[in-house]
């Protein structure tokens, strides 16, 4: 129960991922608000919770747009009252295709989501935690932010942006006891995988980044880095970008 009465907050939240890093930090007693698009399933999400005994809420918010996200923050907050720990996880893919075919109405939906929605998240938690001079920001980055992305230059270039943005705001509020840290995930049985899959065909040389030889990650699993970033044990990690891709990056692919 290492974040029992914590308050925490969560973006993208209602499925892969995001369910599970809500998830996991229910279960270990935090209070947990959190956001999407598809309220059905946010309803899912809080009912698994409460049938574990823990305690969630869903608010409906478009990370793309910062008045939302603002609204969103400071339903969560008690009117920006108190925030312990933020994880700016929303964000999306897109089909397949080399930079100079990517369709720009698709990349500026990239990067208004995977980007801007993390800078609005920041820009709105960090004042809340600044009144307490303490807190704990994860940013959900990718495998992909750490090498050229084939196949997927919108998708890549935003999570580069990511880690850009983590590691830039981790220096600004470093002296205001706010550790920011970017979580950087290999592939995930998640449906955003399971759309990539379907998206290729089956043609694994559009399939950016590889695969680990014991396939892709349990999301779960991965959340535990998560909820370790933002614990007291990682107390002097600070502007890093962890990767959790199961060896892939080191050279380990199918």
């Amino acid at each position: 129960m290492r974040f029992d009465g914590k308050r925490i907050i969560v973006t993208g939240g209602t499925s892969g991922f995001g369910e599970s890093i809500v998830k996991a930090f229910a279960h270990e007693g935090a209070t947990v608000h959190f956001c999407g698009l598809i309220d059905e399933e946010g309803e899912r999400v809080v009912a698994d919770v409460l049938a574990a005994g823990g305690s969630a809420s869903y608010h409906h918010a478009d990370v793309r747009h910062e008045e939302a996200v603002k609204s969103f923050i400071l339903a969560a907050t008690d009117n920006g009252t108190t925030l312990d720990i933020a994880v700016n996880n929303a964000g999306i893919s897109h089909s397949s295709a080399r930079f100079a075919d990517q369709e720009m109405a698709m990349v500026e939906d990239v990067f208004q989501t995977n980007v801007m929605g993390v800078w609005y998240a920041m820009r709105h938690e960090i004042p809340i935690m600044l009144k307490a001079d303490k807190g704990a920001i994860i940013n959900t980055g990718s495998i992909l932010s750490r090498s050229g992305a084939e196949w997927m230059a919108a998708y890549g270039t935003s999570k580069h942006a990511v880690v850009g943005l983590t590691k830039s705001a981790a220096l600004d509020y470093a002296d205001h006891g706010i550790r920011i840290n970017a979580v950087s995930p290999g592939p995930m049985l998640t449906p955003m995988f399971e759309r990539a899959l379907a998206d290729i065909g089956g043609d694994m040389s559009k399939f950016a980044g590889g695969l680990p030889k014991g396939g892709p990650a349990d999301p779960n699993d991965v959340a535990k880095t998560v909820l370790y970033l933002a614990s007291e044990e990682a107390g002097y990690m600070n502007g890093a970008n962890v990767i959790v891709d199961g060896g892939t990056s080191s050279g380990y692919h199918a």
